[in-house]
C-alpha cells in the first residue's frame, strides 16, 4: 500500500504543534479510526493486523489514563480512570475473542468522550474570551 510521505510529516507537525486539549481530541479520533479498521480486519480474517490495531488503541487509552491528574481533576478524573480501565478490559476481551460487538461498544464510548471533550473545549474557550473581553489586557489563553 502506498503511503504519502508528506502525510506522516504533516501528522508529526500536527502533533508537535497541538495544544494538550487538541492532542486529547486527536487521540480519541485516532482510537475510533483504529477500532473501525480492526473491525474490518476481523471481518476479513486478518487477525494479526486487527491485533496490532487493538493493541494500539489500548496503548492510547493507557496513555490517557496515566496522564489523568486525580488530585486536580477530582471526581471527573476518577470516573475517567474507571472508564479507561473498563475500556482496556473490554479491548483485551475483544482481542481474545475477535468480537466486533465489543469493539463497537468501546468505539461508542470513545465517540461519546470525544463529543463531550469538544463541547468542554468550546465552553472553556468561550469563558476565556469573556474573561479577556472584560479585561484591559488579555491575561488568559486556552488553545484548542
Amino acid at each position: 500500500m502506498y503511503e504519502n510521505p508528506n502525510s506522516s510529516k504533516y501528522l508529526e507537525n500536527s502533533v508537535n504543534t497541538a495544544s494538550p486539549a487538541k492532542l486529547v481530541e486527536m487521540l480519541y479520533q485516532n482510537s475510533i479510526e483504529r477500532l473501525e479498521k480492526s473491525k474490518n480486519m476481523i471481518k476479513n480474517k486478518n487477525f494479526s493486523e486487527a491485533n496490532k490495531q487493538i493493541i494500539r488503541v489500548q496503548d492510547i487509552i493507557t496513555e490517557l489514563n496515566v496522564s489523568l491528574d486525580l488530585k486536580a481533576g477530582g471526581e471527573i478524573s476518577q470516573n475517567l480512570r474507571a472508564l479507561y480501565n473498563y475500556m482496556n478490559r473490554r479491548l483485551i476481551e475483544a482481542n481474545l475473542k475477535k468480537d466486533v460487538d465489543i469493539l463497537d461498544e468501546v468505539k461508542t464510548m470513545i465517540k461519546d468522550l470525544l463529543e463531550t471533550w469538544k463541547e468542554a473545549m468550546i465552553k472553556a474557550n468561550e469563558t476565556v474570551k469573556d474573561l479577556n473581553k472584560n479585561s484591559h489586557q488579555s491575561k488568559f489563553d486556552v488553545q484548542t
